[in-house]
């Protein structure tokens, strides 16, 4: 289907780097189609970001020097409660980097070696 097409890029780019949560948005438009209120957009990226999340990928921040992938802790519907409630509070369409960034923490990362 044209929408695994979307999710399975999405994988591939989180498997080798962090992608910022306005590509994702960028995706759930789409799927959610032209015309769709940011209500249904919204229900939409949740539900990419949750079969990101079934995959391996998950939300997370960059934090200090290095810039280093932390993932949001909690379960899966606690991290999608939380995307929702920071969706909902910006009101808008997000930019990247500006909530979260998605990042398959498993897959490593074109960015540097991993730490074990």
């Amino acid at each position: 289907m044209a929408g695994d097409v979307g999710l399975e890029s999405l994988l591939d780019y989180a498997r080798e780097d962090r992608v910022g949560l306005s590509v994702v948005v960028a995706v759930a438009g789409a799927k959610a189609g032209e015309g769709a209120t940011f209500a249904e957009k919204t229900a939409v990226l949740l539900s990419v970001v949750g079969d990101l999340m079934d995959r391996g990928a998950v939300p997370g921040d960059l934090v200090g020097a290095d810039r280093d992938f932390v993932a949001w802790p909690g379960s899966k519907a606690a991290v999608l409660s939380r995307l929702a409630c920071e969706v909902k509070a910006l009101g808008e369409e997000v930019a990247t980097g500006e909530l979260c960034w998605i990042h398959d923490p498993a897959a490593g990362s074109a960015l540097g070696p991993d730490v074990a």
